[in-house]
């Protein structure tokens, strides 16, 4: 968020004809930011770029979703008023418009020269190019949970698109008639991880919303048990006796695995 703020300020600074206050105040409420505006009466003399920024900062140590929800509506406003016309004496020029859409990217949404925003298709990428593409429907999802893709492209989510990718990377290609538990299982080979034995499934709940809870229960005590072993918030001097050291890769899946779960429990509170 502090970085789509950043690319967004420039469309604010002094001298443009850019969004009014009022209209910034409007967008602030309506997104349920307002507590991070510094301008807290009309005679404050505070600029939208100071505004826009402090906000943005907000959002992303309070409500990233909100965040995103705000950015969309100040392109919409900075639309009205001409600042992705490269003709216009409002438009801040081409490389900050740039800068904003690789912002936008970065969380899969794509800004194009009338500063119009759309979900970032998939269907027509691949190599590297989908790999962006797929670790930006990541971000976008972490960034803002509410608006997180479950379905992209022609009806393939998240978790199977990237599978797919994953085989068509290692091995050229998947099964067409492969479900998804099979193309997540040959992924996870693929790249050396270990999947659930088939079994595993027929042990939950057949009420798919306690099945999920079921694993996220798994998910968390795995993880305990696995930083009880490396000697993560234990102090322990010794490398690990029965598995390997952490990698930094790891380091980062058990912290989101752990706000996982947290942030299930915090919900259902």
């Amino acid at each position: 968020m502090i970085e789509l703020g950043g690319a967004l300020t420039p469309f604010f600074e002094q001298g443009l004809d850019s969004p009014s206050h009022d209209e910034l105040d409007r967008a602030f409420e309506r997104a349920g930011l307002t507590e991070g505006d510094p301008r807290r009466s009309s005679t404050d003399p505070i600029g939208k770029a100071k505004r826009v920024r402090a906000v943005f900062i907000y959002a992303a140590d309070h409500v990233p979703q909100s965040g995103l929800a705000l950015a969309q509506h100040l392109v919409a406003l900075c639309r009205v008023k001409n600042e992705f016309d490269t003709d216009s004496a409002s438009c801040p020029g081409l490389d900050k418009i740039e800068a904003l859409r690789r912002s936008f990217e970065s969380l899969g949404y794509s800004l194009d020269n009338t500063g119009a925003l759309r979900p970032l298709v998939i269907d027509n990428l691949s190599g590297t190019k989908l790999t962006d593409a797929l670790q930006s429907y990541v971000r976008r999802a972490n960034a803002s949970p509410d608006d997180a893709p479950l379905q992209i492209g022609n009806g393939k989510d998240l978790d199977e698109a990237t599978a797919r990718h994953v085989l068509e990377q290692k091995i050229g290609a998947y099964s067409q008639n492969g479900n998804f538990p099979f193309t997540l299982a040959q992924a996870f080979l693929q790249l050396g991880l270990e999947p659930a034995h088939q079994n595993t499934a027929k042990t939950l709940d057949g009420d798919p919303h306690k099945a999920v809870q079921q694993c996220l229960y798994q998910l968390a005590c795995a993880v305990n048990k696995l930083r009880n072993e490396v000697g993560t918030g234990h102090g322990r001097p010794s490398a690990p006796s029965r598995t390997t050291p952490l990698t930094s890769a790891e380091a980062r899946l058990v912290a989101r695995a752990t706000a996982l779960v947290s942030g299930m429990l915090l919900d259902s509170l």
